[in-house]
């Protein structure tokens, strides 16, 4: 599947793991790396749903249009499905602390 990403940051961080660690910490940035290699691998959205790992759910309220899926604890990478083949990666974010 295709990625697009919200910023540069993202994008550097899902090519190189001390990039990652860097930016998320050590349990975060390793989860981060392998959440968008699975991305990578998959060839439409809907085959995340077959991954039960991932956790994929839709949110809800003013985050609407926008999935998570589980990183560590409350971390949850935040995506959304611009098309079958393509998603954007919003962010990384623990959604649940505020």
């Amino acid at each position: 599947m295709d990625i697009e990403y919200s910023n540069n940051r993202l994008e550097a961080s899902s090519l190189n793991l001390n990039e990652a660690v860097h930016l998320f910490g050590l349990p975060v940035g390793r989860k981060y790396i392998q959440r968008v290699l699975i991305l990578r691998a998959v060839g439409k959205f809907s085959e995340l749903y077959g991954i039960r790992a991932l956790k994929l759910h839709q949110l809800k309220g003013n985050r609407s249009g926008e999935y998570a899926i589980t990183l560590t604890g409350n971390y949850r990478l935040i995506i959304e499905n611009i098309r079958e083949e393509k998603v954007l990666i919003v962010a990384v974010e623990d959604y649940h602390g505020n």
